[in-house]
């Protein structure tokens, strides 16, 4: 390890950018609702859409419909895969997957090792995995 932490965010939005994706848990709907001041109902209508696999925040111009000005507008209460990111299953558990988000967030050390990743992650309670490879 190079001493450095293996991820601090940049604020830089970019792991908000694409298309679709986001499924917030019925939890988190009424707490980013309440956050915005809206209704459950006028927050549906106005944040989610439909999709095969259920509700969806929607995008914006290939962005979270909560981005703007490079900032979340729900951050103290975001959906827990966005306060995950990076410690993501498929980070944590292939290395080339780690490799490859490296080149997409900026806060993500390009020194570390999946093994460090690994190891920070369970540090902060995010992963249970095996300490191996």
């Amino acid at each position: 390890m190079n001493g450095a932490p293996v991820f601090q965010c940049r604020q830089c939005g970019d792991c908000c950018q694409g298309q679709g994706g986001i499924y917030p848990r019925p939890g988190e709907v009424t707490r980013m609702a309440a956050h915005l001041g809206l209704t459950v109902p006028q927050f549906r209508r106005r944040c989610l859409e439909a999709s095969s696999l259920g509700e969806r925040l929607l995008t914006v111009a290939g962005a979270c419909v909560f981005l703007r000005e490079g900032r979340c507008l729900v951050h103290p209460v975001k959906p827990a895969i966005c306060r995950a990111w990076p410690f993501l299953e498929a980070l944590l558990t292939h290395a080339d997957e780690l490799e490859g988000a490296k080149g997409a967030c900026p806060g993500i050390d390009p020194d570390c090792s999946h093994g460090d990743f690994r190891a920070a992650a369970r540090a902060r309670g995010r992963w249970k995995g095996r300490a191996g490879p």
